[in-house]
């Protein structure tokens, strides 16, 4: 009996591998706190540009002051060489536009979309969130509905955050602008 059960014992198929944790190169985390991004907890400052370089590596295209990661699906916006550090910073969720008579895509948007974990004051926020369920688990200031259907955003001193959903209320896109 007892050799039977070791046999079986052996039987069994291993367990599946716990999957990576949050903030790996595996699994990588981009949290927004307030206006404060880190990526696998190493932080994005507003002020230096060479600093999201050496975090994210270095952009596969860079043109008119447009840093796009096209692998990460992150773009972030250094128009002005007087003022030091981006203005502009933006992840790709989805690619559906406002409006279905929109033809293409910019030019500057990366190739592929966000696949990894973002988290915006604690809420999850992926291509199918919807605005009721992130401003549920999310703390800070509410997004609200912007100039324009399907834009949500909300102001946080000199910063302007937001959301823009495409028109099957898909979301297609996370921005912070200083």
């Amino acid at each position: 009996m007892g050799i039977l059960l070791v046999m079986l014992g052996g039987c069994r198929e291993p367990a599946p591998a716990p999957p990576p944790a949050p903030g790996t190169p595996e699994n990588p985390l981009l949290t927004v706190e307030g206006t404060t991004l880190r990526y696998n907890g190493q932080l994005l400052p507003w002020e230096d540009t060479g600093a999201w370089r050496r975090v994210l590596g270095p952009p596969s295209r860079e043109e008119d002051g447009i840093l796009t990661w096209d692998e990460l699906g992150l773009l972030l916006f250094d128009r002005d060489p007087k003022d030091p550090g981006p203005e502009s910073f933006e992840v790709l969720l989805g690619r559906t536009r406002h409006s279905p008579h929109t033809e293409g895509e910019p030019e500057h948007w990366p190739r592929k979309t966000f696949t990894s974990r973002l988290l915006v004051d604690g809420a999850a926020v992926t291509s199918r969130s919807k605005i009721h369920e992130i401003n549920r688990d999310k703390k800070g200031s509410d997004f609200a509905r912007d100039y324009m259907g399907g834009i949500f955003s909300y102001y946080m001193g000199d910063f302007y955050v937001r959301l823009d959903y495409g028109h099957d209320r898909s979301l297609t896109a996370f921005s912070i602008s200083k």
